[in-house]
């Protein structure tokens, strides 16, 4: 046990000690090494890797026993393959669509297949109105926006942008609430007050509020929007996780660890964070939609990054065109419904199978 926790301890230093080194050299020798937002890929990849997959993997047998309360909930296996599909979409999707800000107003507001669209247009040869008859075809199966962008393109384009923003900004959140909250439980005292008394100031300030103002002020980038809403979104985490570990605390494997002479560190790290694992797969599903959303509201009120084409930017071109083109405001409001619907009932399905009273 203690080879295993000094070899992830060394794995996370040579990890930081990397990301460091290219930071550096990102500012002060080489104008872009990577992009911001793989970084944050590299770091939270790490974290997960080193200190989440051991003890599921320790605990494979568990793992299974759950997998199979899971799978008894249709809903939540229902949206565990529309989250599958997702990602599969945002991975393999761009390299058979076409590029998502290619602009032709030759072929503005052409309808979904299937549908037909009558629109007058002004003809300056005759200086007569005329009605276009528009159908749709299987070029852009979607349709096209008053720019002529393809819809499909910009659905797909737009799932990347929402899956990268929720997975890396929760990602943030759950690692900031849980070492909070298990820190805070687990000393206790001065340390517990003063941690909760900050968890308290920053939960009350209105959370989309404070978004958009540091966004404003920062600038609309998608590293700062991942970055703003995982540094505030995590007071929840905080709460729900000391909870769960002030009933650890009092364990006898805990009181067992502490007569052995185990570190705080130690502690923490091995034994009470892999027993609240359960607890964090579930804030996790449950906290991706509203992460998702947030951003797609940012980018509906213009201050998402205008460098990407996110959902909530289709659906803010879409309302600009309701009356003429309703289909471009349909398609992303359908996908984002059912992703926050997909994410749910996986969420619901994992709590329910992590409850022993539950009748699954």
């Amino acid at each position: 046990m203690t080879k295993r926790f000094g070899m992830r301890n060394l794995a996370l230093i040579v990890l930081a000690l990397m990301l460091g080194s290219t930071v550096l050299l990102d500012i002060f020798v080489i104008e872009t090494v990577v992009e911001p937002l793989v970084y944050l890929y590299i770091a939270l990849g790490g974290i997960f890797i080193i200190y989440v997959i051991p003890p599921l993997y320790a605990s494979r047998r568990l793992v299974s026993y759950y997998w199979q309360r899971v799978k008894r909930n249709r809903l939540a296996v229902a949206g565990l393959g529309f989250i599958l599909f997702l990602i599969l979409l945002a991975i393999v999707g761009p390299f058979f669509t076409a590029d998502p800000t290619a602009v032709s107003f030759e072929e503005k507001n052409i309808p979904p297949v299937g549908f037909t669209l009558k629109e007058s247009i002004y003809e300056l040869e005759t200086g007569q109105f005329i009605t276009r008859t528009a159908t749709g075809y299987w070029q852009h199966p979607l349709g096209t926006d008053n720019k002529g962008r393809d819809l499909l393109a910009m659905i797909i384009s737009g799932a990347g942008v929402s899956l990268q923003v929720g997975l890396l900004a929760t990602g943030i959140a759950l690692a900031l609430g849980t070492l909070i909250g298990v820190v805070s439980a687990y000393l206790g005292g001065k340390t517990d007050n003063i941690l909760m008394r900050f968890t308290d100031i920053m939960m009350t300030f209105p959370f989309f509020l404070l978004l958009v103002l540091i966004v404003f002020i920062f600038g609309a980038n998608l590293a700062i929007i991942v970055l703003v809403i995982g540094l505030t979104g995590w007071t929840g985490t905080a709460r729900l996780i000391r909870s769960e570990t002030l009933s650890l605390r009092t364990r006898d494997f805990i009181m067992a660890a502490r007569a052995l002479g185990a570190s705080d560190g130690r502690i923490v790290l091995t034994h009470l964070v892999p027993n609240v694992i359960s607890l964090i797969i579930v804030i996790a599903t449950l906290s991706i939609p509203g992460v998702i959303v947030a951003e797609a509201a940012l980018s509906f009120i213009g201050l998402g990054d205008p460098a990407v084409t996110s959902w909530g930017m289709v659906l803010r071109a879409g309302q600009q065109t309701l009356d003429t083109a309703w289909w471009v405001a349909v398609a992303p409001g359908m996908m984002l419904f059912l992703t926050v619907l997909a994410f749910n009932f996986v969420g619901d399905g994992l709590r329910d199978a992590f409850d022993p009273r539950s009748s699954l």
